[in-house]
């Protein structure tokens, strides 16, 4: 079966599934379709806008933890604050490296390689970034104070589940 037959789904397709299978779940299904949908829409829509200010969400996951943290980190930290593998980290470095936004240095024990923003990176996150940070918050502004709350405990019950069927 084409992934594509899923992700694309409108409700007649996977009732039809349903039926074929009676354990599926259909409202179960036809909400983590809608969600899957929304989710790709939301990133894309995302990565979409920050591409006019230059900068990837890639690029946040590398740029934000050093602005934030206002030193140098290792590759290994950057990986783990933004949950992603140290070969996507070293991918992200290596462009931002040419663009001249990040630095590589060394550690004082010399075995450790350490990354900070340059004038340049930390111009570009002090001029970028709020724009950026509005950006995202104006994709939520249909949202009550009640449905932030909802779908922050609605997520954290989707992850929960994420969580239970890769131990499964």
């Amino acid at each position: 079966m084409n992934s594509d037959f899923i992700i694309h789904a409108d409700p007649k397709k996977i009732n039809l599934l349903a039926e074929k299978f009676p354990n599926v779940d259909s409202q179960s299904l036809n909400t983590l379709v809608l969600f899957v949908q929304t989710a790709h829409e939301v990133y894309n829509g995302v990565s979409s806008r920050l591409s006019e200010y230059g900068l990837s969400v890639g690029n946040l996951k590398i740029l934000v933890p050093l602005f934030l943290h206002e030193r140098a980190l290792t590759p290994s930290e950057l990986a783990e604050y933004s949950g992603v593998t140290r070969s996507t980290v070293t991918s992200v470095i290596d462009k931002l490296e040419r663009d001249g936004i990040i630095r590589r240095s060394t550690l004082s024990d010399r075995r450790m390689t350490a990354i900070s923003l340059t004038d340049k990176g930390t111009q570009l996150i002090t001029e970028r970034i709020p724009v950026c940070i509005q950006l995202f918050s104006d994709l939520m502004n249909e949202f009550t104070q009640e449905n932030h709350i909802l779908f922050a405990m609605l997520l954290n019950k989707l992850s929960s589940g994420l969580e239970r069927i890769k131990r499964e």
